[in-house]
């Protein structure tokens, strides 16, 4: 089976950033599955971005095949964003005999801003194959509620006209977001066609590497002294709930730390905020490569995961985060108001809402009055729930299953009006 996977923004192990797209086909060619990805050759995401001097061709990238798609650089605003998405367009309309050539059975849209749509459905219309969605972010609301945009922005229109264009002309919607049955029915379409797909850690944090041996003795010369670590890490976004964190600090004994590790765009803010409130227990690291996140989180005592209260969040969140502090083995305070909890489900820590520091601070005197045995258990239990269900496997089985149904059942339609329209063949 051959599948085309529109992805603006894939990468790969080499390139870095989004790498679900790659990870899938990685997947399914061990199934016997063959994946045409087809991509911008810029990316916000990536840590560096293919230098082509020749475009329409079908490359290998590790073993997967790519259709690079030339595009002008981008901000992560949807406002610069769009500037790639006309060029996107015309790429894969450009491309459309390559792609006809290569002979996919099904394609499947997985892009975070929907880019791509337009040219995915007329390749599955034009070529009579099954189009299938993955949503991965929910539309209008990440625009309204994350980037804050008035109700009345062109933009959100904008996404969610195409959201609902794809709700419409997909065979299948597949989301790690559980409940998202409820928002396809809100825009009125069949909920019917949704399917919920397992969360799953990305390879690249389970990659062979270096450890990160400074920042694993800092958080060590700490505990020597006889203090209880709580980390939180990743890049350091207003998403994070980070500002929980520095409140609950405040209230907490001098012997209890905050260590923040990561970079991002907030991270001037926090730090002027604990100058501010003269925190001592709150410090600041560098981030380190996504290879080595588990070996400093393995160094903590607890991790601190937060997720904000966005009402979208009733149709569930993306997880990564959370699973990835699990995979751990170490316990995790999770802030999140959102179905379905992981932490909760392997019982592997403590779950406060997301705007009470007295709650969190609670919760984390609670992890820390236990018995060193009896935390290792808590995220012992965690770690065996991430193993057992946040493999990429699990992910890209089921996938798999969906492509196959729906490419099996266009070919039955197919040979169904064969037979009704005999004069035709």
């Amino acid at each position: 089976m051959k599948i085309l996977l529109v992805d603006y923004d894939a990468g790969t192990t080499i390139l870095g950033g989004d790498t679900h797209a790659y990870d899938l086909a990685v997947e399914w060619k061990k199934c016997g599955g063959k994946t045409l990805i087809a991509a911008a050759d810029y990316s916000y995401l990536r840590r560096k971005n293919p230098e082509k001097t020749d475009y329409g061709q079908i490359e290998e990238e590790n073993g997967v095949s790519f259709l690079w798609i030339k595009t002008p650089a981008a901000a992560d605003r949807e406002k610069k964003i769009l500037r790639g998405a006309l060029p996107f367009e015309k790429g894969l309309r450009r491309n459309f005999p390559l792609i006809a050539d290569w002979k996919p059975d099904a394609v499947l849209l997985s892009s975070r801003h929907l880019l791509g749509s337009r040219g995915a459905a007329r390749i599955a219309k034009k070529l009579d194959i099954p189009l299938l969605c993955d949503v991965r972010r929910i539309y209008p609301e990440h625009l309204r509620e994350v980037l804050e945009y008035a109700p009345r922005h062109y933009l959100l229109h904008l996404f969610s006209h195409t959201q609902k264009a794809m709700y419409q002309k997909s065979c299948r919607i597949l989301s790690v977001y559980p409940r998202l049955g409820e928002h396809i029915t809100a825009f009125g379409e069949d909920a019917g066609k949704f399917l919920a797909v397992p969360q799953a850690l990305p390879r690249v944090f389970s990659e062979a590497h270096k450890p990160p041996q400074r920042h694993m003795d800092f958080v060590r010369r700490y505990q020597e002294k006889g203090n209880f670590i709580c980390l939180a890490g990743g890049q350091i976004e207003q998403d994070q709930q980070l500002e929980l964190l520095i409140e609950a600090a405040a209230l907490a004994p001098r012997d209890v730390l905050f260590l923040l590790v990561g970079n991002g765009m907030f991270k001037p803010n926090l730090k002027r905020e604990v100058k501010q409130r003269a925190l001592t227990n709150v410090l600041f690291l560098d981030g380190v490569n996504p290879q080595q996140w588990l070996d400093v989180y393995r160094t903590a005592d607890c991790l601190y995961v937060g997720l904000p209260p966005y009402r979208w969040h009733q149709y569930g969140a993306d997880t990564t985060r959370i699973l990835l502090a699990m995979a751990s083995g170490v316990p995790v305070l999770c802030a999140a108001d959102i179905p379905d909890n992981p932490v909760e489900a392997a019982g592997c820590g403590k779950i406060v809402p997301p705007k009470e520091p007295k709650a969190l601070m609670q919760a984390l005197e609670e992890i820390r009055s236990m018995t060193a045995q009896e935390r290792k258990s808590m995220g012992e239990r965690g770690e065996k729930y991430a193993a057992k269900n946040a493999d990429v496997s699990c992910q890209s089985a089921a996938y798999w299953s969906a492509l196959q149904t729906a490419a099996q059942e266009q070919k039955d339609k197919r040979r169904q009006k064969e037979q009704k329209n005999p004069a035709r063949q």
